[in-house]
């Protein structure tokens, strides 16, 4: 039987990030993830219909990072909405065994991920 590295997604809900997220996901993927080396690391973006076009930033960055996921909301329905779905879809679509919550302004300190999934171990 072959197994399988668990898998970890980070959750960022977004509205109006548009100046912020392209930061954080850069510095996830290049920065953060190479970092973890027992975990098969994904980004999970759940936009909720940001008028500043935050969704179009995450869908260009897609074609870079094929771990990089994004949901978006047809209509705005809050933090908590966006929080839910991402945990659904991270769980059921992504096979997640670890979900994190993060946000996409670097109000968490993305430095943090490591350690707490060490902490895990």
């Amino acid at each position: 039987m072959i197994s399988r590295k668990p898998t970890c997604v980070i959750v960022i809900p977004t509205y109006n990030e548009a100046e912020s997220i392209g930061d954080m996901i850069t510095h996830l993927f290049t920065k953060i993830f190479p970092q973890v080396d027992d975990y098969d690391m994904h980004l999970l973006v759940v936009d909720d219909t940001s008028p500043d076009g935050t969704y179009k930033i995450v869908k260009n960055f897609q074609k870079k990072h094929k771990k990089l996921h994004l949901l978006i909301n047809p209509k705005k329905a809050g933090i908590g909405y966006a929080y839910i779905q991402g945990f659904k879809y991270a769980m059921s679509k992504l096979n997640a065994d670890v979900v994190f919550e993060f946000d996409g302004d670097f109000q968490h300190p993305p430095a943090l991920i490591p350690i707490m999934l060490n902490r895990i171990e």
